[in-house]
């Protein structure tokens, strides 16, 4: 638009602050916008710019532009499954409303439509960032769009309109807060309402693990799932959240047990300790299974968890999901195990590992306790000289178990744990595998957990005196390779440390999750369980007071400060506080009064006031005797504290 006169309007001002507020909505959006309506954009700005009264002709024309820039954009997705997705359907009401607005704003006619589209306009932006910055900008927008509206009311200067709508929104804190905190959002569960997202896909378990070039390693940072935990978060041993149950070795890959197999309905466990309740926001995967602290011991809402703890859904996950789940970390669990599994956790093809097996069966009979067998076990595999890499060679696929102890002896994790399985079968031991994420104190902050795509991991579960056990079977590996250490330390992992941009990364998804979780999501569930906090924890009710008390200076603080004139003088700012006082009195300058005339009408009635006789002559040095020295000022101001310490 044309420039602003921050003066006084004039006629035309009203079309120059809609501008403004149309500037600042638009800015988000123009980031996800296609090149085709940003094309639209810029022939209405220069329409704007350079034709006064747009004929009917040219209303016709751009009508017609912004409908081609509109079927440019959306090309392609314009089919039932397409707008299905509600990110594709806002975008096109989007567009919709920024056709309809420009012709509009092209007639140079306000109208109610016009002035309520930025507010329209502002909400559609929010499904399409989910951001703290967008969050922040959002305020922005608010308390832009409340400055317009108050600049359009008073008529006034731009500058005093602005200062109005600081005060406005400073005294309005307290009261959001307190609206917020005991009003709360609906909650709807997070509803897609029929829509589906456009989320990227993320890495996902499918209840099957290989050992070829499919095998579980994908090396990103991209996140997985984010979790939130009541109290600290849990120590590095605790941090495996369970995915996929295997039993069944296919030489190439890992299955779980077959459908037909029918097995109890309800998992049984003893829970030791550490029971602990925390919420999980996991991303697309495209898959069915949910990643559970283990010991998962209640399904959320939705899911169902299976005799091995495996829980899952019934349909893919293809947006985001937020779930709460509660799992206990010390645990026992394996005392009716049926036959049919009991039967799949020992099978073994012994011929195609003959070495192995050779192996393990003397192991078998020198151990007969299980106990001792599967630390026998564990020994063969420290004292073969294992190398954990990320890039190892391949196995014979054929021989797998002989090909890692005997041959390559390299390997990540789905190589350490299907080897360690098969060989415990054959040495008597029932076993399986687990895949799922092992999550990284490196990856915390304060209550606060990152997964991502490289935690994916693989690990084992031993049946020794009718309770399984796991084992991390990577820690059986003697040597890093320099490649991978070059690797893992290039991006940040196993070197115990965080650089400086990943650490401030993970501060800011840390405030992400935390106004996602208590602003974003705040329903009356997260009321009740605010209030019981505070029922139980005195303390917190003093810090909230506390809190409350700081907001409301702070805002008292800005409301005051803005409160103040606007001086573009200063001696008569010096003065403003003694006009205050006269006022008090009665004495209130006239217009066209002189300030020599107002401190004499004063004097006679009040002649024995020796400061303003001193205020009336050092203002008339000042102001016309050219005596505008700092001493002459720090004088004048000296005069006006003395007056109003004696009234």
């Amino acid at each position: 638009m044309r420039s602003l006169n921050t003066s006084r309007f004039t006629d035309a001002s009203p079309l120059r602050l809609l501008d403004l507020a149309y500037l600042t909505v638009l800015l988000p959006l123009l980031l996800v916008m296609k090149v085709p309506m940003l094309l639209f954009l810029l022939l209405v700005v220069s329409l704007l710019f350079f034709r006064k009264e747009p004929s009917a002709g040219t209303l016709i024309l751009t009508a017609l532009a912004g409908f081609l820039a509109l079927f440019l954009s959306l090309y392609g997705t314009f089919n039932f499954t397409g707008l299905s997705r509600l990110r594709l359907f806002v975008e096109l009401l989007t567009y919709l409303l920024i056709i309809a607005v420009s012709l509009q704003r092209l007639t140079r006619k306000i109208n109610f439509y016009l002035l309520v589209s930025p507010v329209l306009l502002l909400a559609l932006s929010l499904f399409f960032f989910h951001s703290i910055v967008m969050l922040g900008y959002v305020i922005v927008e608010i308390f832009v769009l409340l400055w317009l509206i108050l600049a359009q009311r008073m008529q006034g200067s731009l500058q005093e309109s602005l200062r109005m709508g600081a005060m406005l929104f400073a005294f309005s804190l307290p009261w959001v807060v307190l609206l917020f905190i005991f009003f709360p959002r609906i909650s709807f569960e997070h509803a897609s309402y029929g829509f589906r997202g456009g989320e990227i896909k993320r890495m996902g378990h499918d209840g099957t693990m290989y050992l070829d070039n499919n095998a579980l390693l994908v090396p990103s940072d991209r996140i997985v799932m984010e979790v939130g935990f009541g109290g600290k978060v849990p120590s590095p041993d605790k941090l495996y959240f369970r995915g996929s149950m295997l039993y069944m070795d296919k030489k190439d890959h890992w299955e779980p047990l077959p459908k037909q197999i029918k097995r109890e309905k309800k998992p049984q466990y003893e829970a030791i300790d550490d029971i602990i309740v925390y919420k999980v926001t996991l991303y697309p995967t495209q898959k069915r299974w949910l990643y559970l602290l283990d010991l998962p011991i209640e399904a959320p809402e939705g899911a169902s968890i299976d005799l091995d703890f495996v829980t899952t859904l019934k349909a893919n996950i293809d947006d985001p999901v937020h779930y709460e789940a509660t799992s206990v970390l010390t645990y026992r669990y394996g005392n009716s195990i049926e036959p049919v599994v009991l039967e799949a956790a020992l099978h073994a093809n012994t011929v195609a590992n003959p070495k192995s097996f050779v192996l393990a069966q003397q192991i078998k009979e020198l151990y007969p306790d299980p106990v001792k067998r599967v630390d026998a076990i564990v020994g063969v595999f420290k004292d073969h000289n294992l190398t954990y890499s990320l890039r190892p060679k391949p196995l014979d696929l054929n021989h797998s178990v002989d090909s890692f102890l005997f041959d390559t002896r390299r390997g990540y994790c789905v190589h350490f744990a299907s080897s360690f399985v098969i060989f415990s079968r054959m040495a008597g031991i029932p076993a399986r595998i687990v895949t799922g994420y092992k999550g990284d104190l490196i990856n915390s902050v304060e209550n606060y957990l990152v997964i991502k795509e490289r935690d994916a991991h693989a690990w084992a579960e031993l049946l020794i005196d009718s309770q399984w056990v796991r084992f991390e079977t990577t820690s059986y590996a003697s040597f890093l390779d320099q490649e991978t250490q070059d690797i893992l330390q290039s991006e940040g992992a196993d070197s115990g440390q965080r650089s400086a941009m990943d650490q401030i990364n993970l501060y800011l998804m840390y405030a992400k999750y935390q106004v996602e979780t208590w602003i974003l999501e705040y329903s009356h569930f997260r009321q009740m369980q605010l209030l019981e906090h505070a029922r139980n924890n005195p303390g917190f009710v003093l810090k909230f007071f506390g809190a409350l008390a700081v907001v409301i200076i702070l805002s008292l603080s800005v409301f005051a400060y803005f409160r103040r004139p606007i001086c573009h003088d200063s001696v008569l700012c010096i003065l403003h506080p003694l006009f205050k006082r006269l006022q008090k009195e009665g004495y209130v300058r006239q217009d066209g009064e002189t300030l020599h005339h107002f401190f004499n009408r004063y004097l006679s009635e009040y002649p024995q006031v020796q400061q303003v006789q001193d205020i009336d002559r050092l203002y008339e040095n000042i102001r016309y005797a050219g005596d505008a020295s700092k001493e002459s000022e720090t004088m004048f101001r000296q005069a006006v504290k003395e007056f109003l310490a004696q009234r």
